[in-house]
Parts: C-alpha cells; sequence; structure tokens
C-alpha cells in the first residue's frame, strides 16, 4: 500500500491544495495521512483563540472524512498559528517526528512562493525535515526515513509553471466541494476571500480549462525518486 503524507499550514488548506488528489488517493486504496501544523485557532473572527482552534480541528475532522481519510490518520501538531518558525528547534523536530512516525512515500506541502506568509514558513519547516529525514541525526525524532517524492501545492497564488497534473474526475471534484463545506467558520462576509464553496474548486477548473478539460490540481514537483503509482493507462508506453 503507498503511503500519502499532506501537511497543511493550516485546517482547509489541504482541501484547497490537494482535496481533489486526495479523495482519488483514497480511493485508489492508498493510505493518507494528513497533517495540520496550526490548527488556525487566529482565523476565526470574533472568536478566542483557544476556542477556535478546537472549532476548526473538528471542521477539518470532518472535511478529511468527505475526502475518504480515516479518523486515525489526522494528526494536529499544534503549532502557534502565524508563528511557524523553521529555525524552531521543537517545531522542527515535532515535523521530522511524524515524517518518521507516518513514513510516506508521498508529501505534499504549500509551494514555495505561496502568497502567505505562513504558507511560505510551512514549506521552509516541512523542508528542513524533509532533508533530515534520512539522517542518522536526531535518533530520538524515531526512525530514519527517505521521502522520495515532494510536491508543492497551490493555495493563494498559482504555481508559475506546473510540472504535475492530476485530472480529477467528477466524484473526486464533488468530494473536494464537500469538504470545502465543512468550514462554515471560513466563509467570509462581502469584500472578503470566498473559497469555502465553488469558489475552492475556480484554480482547479481553470486548470483544467488550460489543458485538458475538467478539473485538474497543479504541482510543483520538489523532489522526485520514482512515481509511486502508475501512470493512467492512456499515458503508458506502447
Amino acid at each position: 500500500m503507498i503511503d500519502v503524507l499532506v501537511i497543511a499550514p493550516h485546517p482547509d488548506d489541504e482541501t484547497l491544495g490537494c482535496g481533489g488528489s486526495i479523495a482519488h488517493h483514497t480511493a485508489m486504496g492508498r493510505n493518507v495521512h494528513i497533517v495540520f501544523l496550526t490548527s488556525g485557532e487566529q482565523g476565526v473572527a470574533g472568536t478566542a483563540p483557544e476556542h477556535a482552534g478546537l472549532v476548526r480541528e473538528r471542521e477539518a475532522e470532518a472535511a478529511a472524512g468527505k475526502l475518504g481519510v480515516a479518523c486515525d490518520n489526522i494528526h494536529f501538531l499544534r503549532l502557534p498559528d502565524g508563528g511557524l518558525d523553521p529555525g524552531n528547534r521543537s517545531q522542527f523536530l515535532s515535523v521530522l517526528g511524524i515524517l518518521r512516525q507516518t513514513r510516506p512515500e508521498v508529501v505534499y506541502i504549500p509551494h514555495a512562493a505561496d502568497a502567505s506568509h505562513d504558507h511560505q514558513q510551512a514549506h521552509l519547516l516541512v523542508w528542513r525535515a524533509l532533508e533530515k529525514g534520512a539522517s542518522r541525526s536526531y535518533p530520538d525524532a524515531g526512525r530514519r526515513h527517505w521521502v522520495g517524492t515532494v510536491l508543492g501545492y497551490e493555495v493563494w497564488s498559482a504555481i508559475g509553471i506546473p510540472t504535475f497534473f492530476q485530472s480529477l474526475q467528477a466524484a473526486e471534484t464533488e468530494a473536494k466541494l464537500s469538504a470545502l463545506a465543512c468550514y462554515s467558520t471560513q466563509v467570509k462576509g462581502e469584500g472578503e476571500a470566498d473559497y469555502a464553496g465553488e469558489g475552492g474548486v475556480a484554480l482547479a477548473r481553470f486548470r483544467g480549462a488550460m489543458t485538458s478539460g475538467g478539473h485538474r490540481e497543479a504541482f510543483a514537483v520538489l523532489r522526485l525518486g520514482a512515481l509511486p503509482w502508475p501512470p493512467p493507462c492512456d499515458q503508458r508506453p506502447a
């Protein structure tokens, strides 16, 4: 069984960036884990952070269920929202530990230039852990593990030149929409970002329109030891 790990800075980033791909993996019988670096506790207007974080975690669990992810495969590291720091040893060891615990073959992270400070810091933090995953250093963080494939997903800004596309079947697009609908705290007011509904699949629709039609999710290939799943039949060599 192929193990896939999706790392999200906040609840909802996993669905916006690669929710259709998560649904695809679970439909194919692959073992998907989702790690939330923060609980997004600063992201609910008028709600105290300690309560907002719990609410958003419940939303994340419901959304993951819509994508076919087992409840035991959802992990909350509860790092500070707005305070991700690649140089912080404790944060680094938390991420390294979950990488070595879950032992994925494929990891999804925000792409390096995603237009959010937390997303950029998340990219650097996770990449630091990925670089040390197979090192003999930090033995207390668990047994060494090398991740062969790392893909960067897009949320707040599009990848300039995507190098991998995942075509989404209608059921996978619907699963993405159903998962986004779980994030009711992220329904914004007039004049604010609107992505907890149809807006959340607009980028996937654009990616499809510019390539093969339908909906597709686009990624930056950050590391590629080997693609651990076979290409579609129509893309295999004769």
